[in-house]
């Protein structure tokens, strides 16, 4: 998290910064947060945290439990909605990935990198089959993910090789890759078929399969899946059947977006790669 108490420029407004660093300690921290957790994130004092606490809360974007612990509210979702709704490539993404779901009738979402994580920006769920949910807004680790082994493989490499050298592997399922050597192994075979596979790597019971979107320089600046229960498709069917679809659905979105020169830029997730041609 960001340090909010640094010097800054005086138009600088610190009140806030601090306000947008507490509902970024929720994105951080993935569940509820007491007061105490809430002042240490932010390295401020319990008074400190009170007020801006009180002051989101008033507002409608938390709110206090029985058990006095701080939870986000659906009006979060506003922030960041309004931006990404009025963006070309968003609707082109979502058109697209509406038609892969009637034709294959799974789960299937359109995810960014963001560090060494997966940002999930688009999403089209059939059934909850995970033990967890996942939304937009969610993150998951590059290693265990079908979209993130497709953007570590195809993405700038110049971005793709710090993160890699960073990488901290936690081990999820008996199936997740924890060592570096294998993780580059696995890249190279997405390279070769242009697809990437999460075999029950993230949890039990689910397998999904993911291929690029590509900018006009061809590296991927964003990854679309298919996600099925393990009980609908063996690693084989999968890989027979929908790596084909996902693989046309997002060359489908590539040719558009690069077509209408809409780039895939949301602020503090990705830099724009789609050039404006007329301005060359």
């Amino acid at each position: 998290m960001r340090n909010v108490s640094m010097q800054r420029p005086r138009y600088f407004i610190n009140s806030i910064a601090k306000g947008l660093a507490v509902l970024e300690a929720f994105s951080e921290a993935g569940h509820p947060l007491t007061l105490s957790k809430i002042a240490s994130a932010l390295k401020a004092n319990n008074t400190t945290a009170t007020r801006l606490c009180y002051t989101l809360t008033e507002l409608g974007f938390i709110q206090k439990d029985e058990q006095k612990r701080y939870h986000l509210t659906p009006k979060i979702l506003t922030l960041g909605h309004a931006y990404i709704s009025g963006l070309a490539w968003y609707e082109v993404a979502q058109y697209y990935l509406e038609k892969l779901f009637r034709e294959v009738q799974e789960t299937v979402s359109l995810s960014i990198l963001e560090g060494s994580e997966i940002i999930y920006v688009l999403r089209i769920r059939k059934r909850k089959y995970l033990p967890f949910d996942i939304q937009v807004g969610t993150k998951l680790p590059v290693y265990c993910t079908a979209m993130g082994k497709v953007l570590m493989a195809m993405g700038p490499p110049q971005k793709t090789q710090s993160i890699l050298k960073g990488l901290e592997f936690k081990s999820l399922t008996a199936h997740t890759i924890t060592r570096l050597d294998k993780l580059l192994e696995e890249l190279d075979k997405v390279r070769k078929n242009g697809y990437g596979i999460n075999d029950e790597e993230l949890s039990i019971g689910n397998r999904s399969v993911a291929a690029p979107i590509l900018d006009e320089k061809g590296c991927a600046v964003a990854a679309i899946h298919i996600a099925v229960p393990t009980t609908n498709y063996s690693r084989s069917q999968m890989e027979k059947t929908l790596a084909p679809q996902v693989i046309k659905t997002a060359r489908e979105i590539s040719e558009a977006l690069v077509k209408m020169e809409a780039p895939i830029a949301i602020t503090g997730f990705l830099e724009p790669r789609w050039k404006n041609q007329k301005s060359k």
